[in-house]
């Protein structure tokens, strides 16, 4: 089996879109039925995907097994040298087999191609070990954040803070 890990193209962007929806409704607990459709039918639809790919607004990381997408890594643009990774999910039967590490791994170094000094993540309480095990450093807890789920913070210092490199975005 091997992993390929690749920015998605819109070519990919109805196969990726179904991964996603399927897996916000089956893999993120903590987001009640009504914050799933809320989320998808308002913020993270097909055509705002559409439009951030095409505006590089957010870099979309996908996990390919036999060419079908199995994973992804949502990235937003770097803001003040910081990469934010907005949504990480892998599906159930590749989890294990070293997918959602080959994903961080893609966003990591694409923060550092970006000049970027620090990447963070908000993880779900069902993530937390994954995110230590990848070795990224709990950074603290928020109770009842966005949406009413508990997250707590992952991040990794990348480099010295550029003021080029956070103040060109």
């Amino acid at each position: 089996m091997e992993i390929q890990i690749k920015e998605l193209k819109q070519d990919r962007l109805d196969e990726f879109y179904g991964l996603f929806s399927h897996l916000l409704h089956h893999d993120f607990p903590g987001y009640t039925p009504a914050v799933q459709q809320y989320l998808l039918e308002k913020v993270y639809t097909r055509s705002a995907f559409e439009y951030w790919l095409d505006h590089n607004l957010k870099t979309i990381f996908v996990a390919s097994v036999d060419t079908v997408i199995v994973g992804f890594a949502i990235v937003d643009e770097p803001y003040g040298g910081v990469s934010l990774c907005r949504w990480l999910g892998v599906t159930e039967k590749q989890r294990g087999k070293g997918v959602g590490t080959l994903l961080i791994h893609k966003w990591l170094e694409h923060a550092k191609l970006l000049g970027c000094h620090k990447a963070e993540v908000a993880a779900q309480p069902e993530a937390v070990s994954f995110y230590k095990k990848v070795g990224l450093e709990d950074e603290g807890f928020r109770k009842s954040s966005y949406f009413g789920i508990d997250q707590t913070i992952f991040g990794k210092v990348l480099a010295q803070p550029s003021d080029l490199v956070m103040t060109h975005y």
